[in-house]
This record gives structure tokens, sequence and C-alpha cells, in this order.
């Protein structure tokens, strides 16, 4: 990335009562084509807020993408008090090829694992760095949308950071008025470099639902892009950039997740399925070889509840068999 790339959001949103869209070139690529962020902007007709709302962090995750397509073509300015940018396909590589990571990169780059970047490093890591001093540091809030993808299937949740600090706080404020049953305090967590986590250290908000994967797209597709398109409106709601009620969701949970992983490969047959609450020791799922024997099973390690769980038929050692959350 070069470092003479001109970009100045601050003058992108400086004109009230606009919505505009368009690309920011990162790098050009060996065809003479560029590495490009897409964005698309609301800017209010009063001021207040900024509201950044990603998808596509990773590649195959597509709700979000749609989400706020649809959002920021429902909205007009005059509705809006404060500025909403929404970036509706961050890893634009990864989403063209309908994979989780770009296959750009030299090595395996998860964007979601990259933040806060290094603007002298892969592509990827570059992405991260200017998303992250360009977009994230001047927000009020942030939405980071992700879901199943190609692998899981995963029930509606929205993620937020332990209410032990003022930017934890309001996590949990935007995590509950976005309008799912299941929310993740991401706490314990196996893995560094995510959007939520690496915002906080700039002192911003930020969440990530989970919504959809390509595992109930055929039949319910329009219905996971409307959970992404509310829940971005019912966060305005929430911090007053919108007229309106934020809803009341019946019976809301909070747990802690476990990613639960498999030690053999094979034919994955899962016993319990997404919100099935579950005992210590029971057994959750079962991997069977290509004779039908079982080769493995995988178990609850506490008592708690199925949030999501791999859907192909196949899975090989070590991949994530079960989101298992902990009712805290």
């Amino acid at each position: 990335m070069s470092n003479n790339i001109q970009f100045d959001l601050q003058e992108l949103i400086s004109e009230r009562s606009t919505k505009k869209h368009g690309f920011i070139d990162i790098a050009q690529k060996v065809d003479g084509s560029m590495v490009r962020i897409p964005y698309f902007i609301i800017c209010g007709k009063d001021e207040g807020p900024l509201l950044l709302v990603d998808a596509c962090n990773h590649g195959d995750e597509y709700e979000g993408s749609e989400g706020i397509i649809q959002a920021l073509n429902e909205l007009n300015p005059e509705q809006v008090k404060g500025t909403l940018v929404g970036i509706p396909a961050l890893n634009l590589e990864a989403f063209n090829a309908g994979m989780r990571i770009a296959p750009i990169d030299w090595s395996y780059q998860d964007l979601n694992r990259a933040y806060p970047g290094n603007e002298k490093g892969l592509i990827t890591s570059r992405i991260a760095h200017f998303y992250m001093h360009n977009f994230i540091r001047k927000a009020d809030y942030v939405i980071s949308f992700h879901g199943g993808g190609n692998s899981l299937y995963l029930d509606p949740l929205a993620a937020y950071l332990p209410p032990d600090t003022e930017v934890g706080k309001v996590t949990y404020e935007m995590a509950k008025a976005f309008g799912v049953k299941v929310l993740w305090r991401q706490q314990n967590l196996p893995f560094s470099g995510i959007t939520t986590v690496e915002a906080q250290k700039f002192g911003v908000p930020a969440i990530i639902p989970e919504i959809g994967g390509h595992c109930v797209r055929h039949e319910h597709r329009q219905y996971y892009v409307d959970i992404c398109s509310n829940g971005i409106k019912n966060v305005m709601v929430r911090f007053g950039m919108l007229q309106g009620k934020v809803p009341t969701v019946a019976d809301q949970i909070d747990v802690e997740l476990r990613y639960l992983h498999t030690d053999q490969g094979g034919i994955h047959k899962p016993l319990k399925k997404a919100l099935d609450e579950c005992r210590e020791g029971e057994v959750l799922s079962e991997v069977h070889n290509l004779f039908g024997e079982k080769v493995g099973e995988v178990v609850a390690p506490f008592d708690g509840v199925i949030i999501g769980y791999w859907c192909y038929t196949t899975i090989h050692p070590g991949n994530w068999a079960f989101l298992y959350g902990k009712h805290i």
C-alpha cells in the first residue's frame, strides 16, 4: 500500500443532506485493476453521531452486505440525524471469490484477526490498517457484520464486550438494541486482532452481529437480510439517529461462547441443534468414518446451550464443530 492514498473521511461527509457511494483505491493488482473498498454514505440533515457499519471481513458472509445495502437504500438524509457510513464488502477480494479469506494474499490472512493491521504488511493487513485508522477511529459507533459463511449455522446473535469499561457498557446497549435473541459477551476469546477488541483500544464501541449463512440462504435469505437491516436501524434509534422505538426482544439470553473442536475427521452427525439446552457430558455429535463406524464424538464441557454448529457433512480434525454457550 502506498502511503500516498488521498483519503479524508471528514471531507467525504462534510455536506449535510446527501447520499453518495463510491470506491477507495487501495493498491494496484498485477492486471492493473485495483484492490478497492466500497462505501455508501448518508449524511443526515442534522448533525449527530457517526455510525459505521461494515460487512464481509470474511468474504462468504453476505447477509450483512445485503442488509447494509437495503438499509441505506431505504433511508433518506431527511430522516437521519448524524451520518451513516456503510462498507458493504470490506474484504472485496474475498467477497468476489466467495471465500472467507482473500486469495490475493501469499499466505492465509484472516481480516478479522488482523487488526489493527500493518501498512507495510500483506494486503489484508494493509486493508485492516487503512480501515482502522481512516474509518473505525473516526466513528462514534461500529457494527461489523459476520455470519456462518459457507460452513456454519449460527442462531442470530450480537456480540459485545464485557461491560466493565465505559466502552463495554455502550457495546452492551448496542447489542441489546440490535434486536436478536442471543447476546454473546466476548470474554476469554481464543483469538486476537478482531474489530471489537481493537476498536475499544481507541475508545470506539463496536459490536459484531453474526447473522445467517449459506446453509439457510436458499429458504430464508431475505429473513436474515431483514435482521441485519432492521438491526442497523434499531441501533440508530437507540442513539438518537432515527425517530422510533427500539423493539423489545422476549427472553433474550446472554452467553459466553466456547468453540468446540473435533479430534477426528469424518462424517459429522450433529445430535443437537441451535438453542438446544445441554448437560455437561452429553454427546452433541458423532463423527463416523467411511464405513459407518464411530471414530469420535463431541461432548458438552459444561451445562449450556447450542448457538451454532458445522453444516458440512464432512469435518476435518480440529475444525469447529459447535459454538457452545455458557449462560451468564
